[in-house]
């Protein structure tokens, strides 16, 4: 499992949550946000490659526990260009043994 270290949280005027996280080489493909209600997430980008989203910032906790689907922007290197965008829906779990030692 990757960790997305310098990633960043925005919310659309609709409340939207907008992951940033820095583009990774593959597709996604059926991407989807594992959430057990705490600080820490996974993102599924695909059946082999699967992102930590750690310490997720306290003022989105409540939105993400709501949230059907996140977008998620992969963005180049520096956080300027958005390279790749898509959809990701919440799977919703009451533990997440993947972030449960961070």
């Amino acid at each position: 499992m990757q960790q997305a270290l310098d990633y960043k949280i925005i919310i659309t005027n609709e409340g939207v949550l907008v992951f940033l996280i820095k583009s990774r080489v593959n597709t996604p493909q059926r991407p989807f946000l594992l959430y057990d209600g705490g600080r820490h997430a996974t993102l599924y980008r695909s059946q082999d490659e699967t992102i930590a989203l750690d310490y997720i910032d306290e003022k989105v906790i409540d939105l993400l526990d709501d949230a059907e689907k996140v977008l998620i922007f992969e963005m180049d290197d520096e956080i300027e260009d958005v390279l790749r965008t898509y959809e990701a829906p919440v799977k919703h779990i009451k533990r997440n043994a993947f972030v449960e030692s961070l």
